[in-house]
C-alpha cells in the first residue's frame, strides 16, 4: 500500500482514484461506496460493505495503491461508531504482504492513536458543540481497544539468562500499541470531562441549585466506571472455557487500571540553562506554563515526570465530584434527600453570597472560608449548652474553616513532585498550568505562599469583624531539608500547621499538653527566653506534622513583620527575601567530590521510600481492610433493635477487628520506615561539616508519630469505645465514605 496524504474529505483520494479509471475499479467502488455509508452512519449498509471489502485483495493494485492514512480514517470511525464487528474485520484484513499479522495490525493502531493525537476533530473528538455525544464516540475507542486487547496475547514472562531475557518485538508489538491506544482514548474522555465540568461549574456559579451538570458527569463517568472494572463472576458459572474467558477479561480490566499515564504536559529545555517547563494540560497547552527543575543534582537533563494510574484517576474524579456537590450544597445520590449539612451549605451561599458562588481567584476563596467560619460560629454558639462550649465555639467554627481550606486545596491543586521556579512570576497573581484531572500543578513553595495568603488574610477578617475574637497572629516560614512549610499561631485559636495542600489545627488546650509532654521528654538544653522556647517547640511540631520520627535541620522565620498588612505583594515579597536565599546544608552537600555529596537528597529518597509504604500498607489498611470490617458490622452496628447487651457485644468484636488492622500497619512502618529514619538521623548527627552556623537539628522523640490515617481510625474507636456508647443509624465513618477514599501518592 502506497503512502501519502489523504484530501481534506477524508475519501477523496478515492474518488481521484476511481476518476482514473484504473483496472478492476469495481473494488475502488466498494471502498467508496463503504466511505460514504460510514459518514451516513448507515450500520447496515457499513456492514454488507466491510464484509464486500476484505473479500477483496488489499495487496494488488487499485486498493493497494491507496494510502494508509485513510484506511486508517476509515477503520477510526467505524471504531468510534461503536461497529466492532465491522472494524475487527477490516483492522485484521491484510493490506500488505509485509511482515506478521501482529505487525500488521499493530501498524493498524498506530495509524489510528496518530489521527486521534493529532486530528481529532476530523473523527468529530474535542469539537465542542456536542461533548456528550463525543463522549460516545470517545467510549467506543476505548471499547473496541479494550476488547481486542483482552483478546490479544501477551508477551511470557522474562527468560531466565545472563541478563534475564525480555520479550521479542513480535511478542510485545501489539499489546504495547493496543494499551497506546487504551491510554490515548483514555485521555480524550478525560479532556471532555473536562470540558464538561468546566460547564457544570459555570452554570453552579451562577446558580448553586442548578447541578444537572454535575449529575450529568455523574452518569457520564459512570459508563465510563462500568467499562474498566473487573466483572463479579456470577456463581452459576462453572470452572471451564467460560469461566477462564471471564477471568482473563478481568486480569486485562486490572492490568488496565492499573496502567500508569502520561497526566502532565512537559517540554524540555535545551543549552545550558535547561529550562523545563510544564505546559497546561488542555489545548492552547502554552496558554498555561512554569519552569521546574529536579531537587536531584543528577537527574538535571530530562527530570523524570511521573504519570498516574488510570484507576487513580478514576477514583480522583469520583472525589472532584464528590467535592463540588458538597461545596454547593448538594448530596451525592441525586434522588437523597438533602442532610442537614447540604442545606446549612445551601443556605450559606443563598446569605453570603447571594446564590452565587465562586471559587477561582484567591480573594474569592477567601470570601468563601469567611462565610464558612462566621455562619459555623453562629451555629456551635447556637448549639452550645455550657459556657465553655460557648468559648470553644470560635476555636472550633476555625477547625472547620482550616479543614474546608485544605479540602480546596486537595481538590483543586496537586503536588508537581518536581521544584518549581522559585523567582517571579508571583505565586499569587500567577495561571499555574493543570494537569489531565484539572488540577493546578503546585509543589510546597507555591502552596505555603497561598496558604499564607489565604489564611492569614481570614484571620484579619475574623478579628476585623469580631473585635479580635481570633487574638493575636505570628506566622513563620519553616525550612526543612528541601521543602517549605508553615506555621500560624493565635492567641484564642491554637496553631495551624501547613505542608504543602494539607493544613491542621491544635488548639491551646491540645497545645499545652503536646508542649508540657515535649518539654518532658528533652535530653536537650531549651532556651532561657520562653518566646524562645515557644518558637522551638512550634519549629518541632511543624516538622513532626511533615515526616515523625525523623531528626531533621530547620530553620523559621517571621512571614511578616508587627504592623505589616497581607497583601499579595508583602506575603510574595517575604517569600523571596526570607525563603528563597536561605540555607540549611553547607555547601559540602553540592561539591560533588565531597562525602557529604547530595547528603540533603537523602531525605528525598526516604520520602520516596514511605511514599511507597504508604502506597502499599496505608492504602490497603485505609480502603481495603478497614472497609471490609465497618461493611461486615455496619448493619448491627447502626440497628436500632439490637438489644444492649448483643450490640455491646457486636461492637467489641468490631473494635477488635479494626484494633488488629491497626497493629498490622503500625508494625509495617516500625519495620520498614523507622530504622531507615534512624539511620539517617544518626548520618545527620554525625556530620559536623553538613550544617550552615546556626541551624540546629529537630530531636524527633520530644514528639509522638503521627500516622493520619492511623490517628483517625484510633480517634473513632476511641470515641465508641465507652459502655453503652451507639452509633446513629445514618453513622458513616470515615473509611467507609466515597468522598476520603485514600489515593496512591504517585
Amino acid at each position: 500500500m502506497a503512502n501519502g496524504s489523504s484530501a481534506s474529505v477524508f475519501y477523496r483520494e478515492v474518488d481521484d482514484a476511481i476518476a482514473r479509471n484504473p483496472p478492476n475499479v469495481s473494488d475502488l467502488v466498494v471502498l467508496k461506496g463503504l466511505c460514504e455509508a460510514v459518514e451516513l452512519g448507515e450500520r447496515s449498509a457499513v456492514a454488507r460493505l466491510t464484509r464486500d471489502l476484505v473479500k477483496l485483495s488489499g495487496f494488488e493494485d487499485p486498493l493497494h495503491a491507496i494510502s494508509y492514512e485513510l484506511f486508517h480514517s476509515l477503520m477510526a470511525r467505524i471504531l468510534l461508531s461503536g461497529w466492532f464487528e465491522e472494524f475487527q474485520l477490516l483492522v485484521n484484513w491484510p493490506q500488505t504482504l509485509f511482515g506478521d499479522k501482529n505487525r500488521r495490525v499493530a501498524g493498524n493502531w498506530d495509524g489510528i492513536v496518530t489521527i486521534v493525537k493529532k486530528q481529532p476533530r476530523s473523527l468529530g473528538l474535542l469539537t465542542l458543540p456536542n461533548r456528550e455525544k463525543e463522549w460516545q464516540r470517545a467510549l467506543n475507542g476505548l471499547e473496541g481497544a479494550m476488547r481486542h486487547f483482552e483478546k490479544a496475547d501477551l508477551p511470557p514472562a522474562p527468560r531466565m539468562g545472563a541478563p534475564p531475557e525480555g520479550p521479542s518485538f513480535h511478542e510485545r508489538v501489539l499489546p504495547e500499541q493496543l494499551l497506546e491506544a487504551i491510554e490515548q482514548f483514555y485521555r480524550v474522555l478525560q479532556m471532555l470531562f473536562q470540558q464538561l465540568l468546566e460547564f457544570a461549574v459555570a452554570k453552579l456559579e451562577q446558580d448553586s441549585n442548578d447541578a444537572s451538570g454535575l449529575r450529568k458527569l455523574q452518569d457520564l463517568q459512570l459508563s465510563l466506571w462500568r467499562l474498566l472494572s473487573p466483572k463479579d463472576l456470577p456463581r452459576d458459572v462453572k470452572a471451564g472455557k467460560i469461566y477462564d474467558e471471564m477471568e482473563r477479561q478481568n486480569d486485562r480490566r486490572t492490568m488496565i487500571l492499573n496502567k500508569v499515564i502520561r497526566i502532565t504536559e512537559f517540554h524540555y529545555g535545551r543549552g545550558r540553562a535547561k529550562l523545563h517547563r510544564f505546559l497546561d494540560a488542555f489545548e492552547p497547552h502554552n496558554a498555561r506554563s512554569v519552569i521546574f527543575n529536579s531537587l536531584d543534582r543528577e537527574d538535571t537533563h530530562e527530570p523524570h515526570v511521573r504519570g498516574e494510574r488510570i484507576g487513580n484517576i478514576q477514583v480522583s474524579r469520583d472525589r472532584q465530584l464528590a467535592y463540588l456537590l458538597i461545596t454547593y450544597g448538594h448530596a451525592w445520590e441525586p434522588n437523597r434527600r438533602p442532610a442537614p449539612a447540604h442545606t446549612f451549605r445551601r443556605a450559606l451561599i443563598n446569605g453570603r453570597h447571594g446564590g452565587r458562588l465562586r471559587l477561582v481567584e484567591n480573594d474569592e476563596l477567601i470570601a468563601f472560608l469567611y462565610s464558612v467560619f462566621a455562619e459555623t460560629l453562629i451555629e456551635f454558639t447556637r448549639q452550645a449548652q455550657t459556657a465553655a462550649d460557648k468559648s470553644k465555639a470560635g476555636v472550633n467554627a476555625w477547625r472547620e474553616t482550616v479543614e474546608t481550606a485544605s479540602v480546596y486545596f486537595g481538590q483543586v491543586t496537586t503536588h508537581s513532585r518536581l521544584n518549581l521556579t522559585e523567582g517571579p512570576p508571583n505565586y499569587l497573581t500567577h495561571t499555574f498550568p493543570r494537569n489531565l484531572i484539572g488540577r493546578l500543578l503546585h509543589d510546597c513553595g507555591v502552596h505555603s505562599v497561598k496558604s499564607a495568603y489565604v489564611l492569614l488574610s481570614v484571620l484579619n477578617r475574623i478579628n476585623g469583624a469580631h473585635v479580635e475574637l481570633a487574638g493575636q497572629i505570628r506566622a513563620r516560614w519553616v525550612r526543612l531539608p528541601l521543602h517549605v512549610g508553615m506555621v500560624i499561631q493565635t492567641s484564642n485559636f491554637g496553631v495551624v500547621v501547613q505542608h504543602n495542600e494539607y493544613s491542621s489545627v491544635t488548639d491551646n488546650d491540645e497545645l499545652k499538653s503536646t508542649m508540657t509532654a515535649w518539654e518532658q521528654a528533652s535530653d536537650e538544653t531549651d532556651p532561657s527566653n520562653p518566646d524562645d522556647v515557644t518558637i522551638k517547640f512550634l519549629e518541632d511540631l511543624t516538622a513532626n506534622g511533615f515526616s515523625s520520627d525523623l531528626d531533621m535541620p530547620i530553620s523559621s522565620i517571621p512571614i511578616l513583620k508587627p504592623g505589616e498588612p497581607v497583601t499579595t505583594h508583602t506575603i510574595w515579597n517575604s517569600y523571596q527575601q526570607k525563603v528563597v536565599p536561605s540555607q540549611l546544608f553547607t555547601r559540602l552537600v553540592g561539591a560533588s567530590n565531597a562525602p557529604q555529596y547530595q547528603f540533603d537528597v537523602r531525605y528525598l529518597q526516604l520520602s520516596e521510600l514511605e511514599r511507597e509504604w504508604y502506597n502499599r500498607h496505608v492504602l490497603r489498611f485505609w480502603n481495603k481492610e478497614c472497609l471490609a470490617i465497618w461493611e461486615e458490622w455496619a448493619a448491627v452496628l447502626t440497628s436500632t433493635k439490637v438489644s444492649d447487651k448483643d450490640y455491646e457485644k457486636h461492637k467489641r468484636a468490631y473494635m477488635k477487628a479494626l484494633n488488629e488492622a491497626l497493629d498490622r500497619v503500625e508494625e509495617s512502618y516500625e519495620k520498614q520506615i523507622l530504622p531507615k529514619k534512624n539511620e539517617l538521623s544518626s548520618a545527620l548527627r554525625g556530620e559536623p561539616k553538613l550544617l550552615v552556623p546556626g541551624i540546629r537539628i529537630v530531636s524527633a522523640s520530644r514528639l509522638e508519630t503521627v500516622l493520619p490515617a492511623v490517628e483517625k481510625v484510633a480517634d473513632h474507636l476511641n470515641d465508641i469505645s465507652q459502655l453503652n456508647f451507639r452509633l446513629s443509624p445514618d453513622f458513616i465513618p470515615l473509611f467507609a465514605r466515597k468522598e476520603e477514599v485514600l489515593l496512591e501518592v504517585p
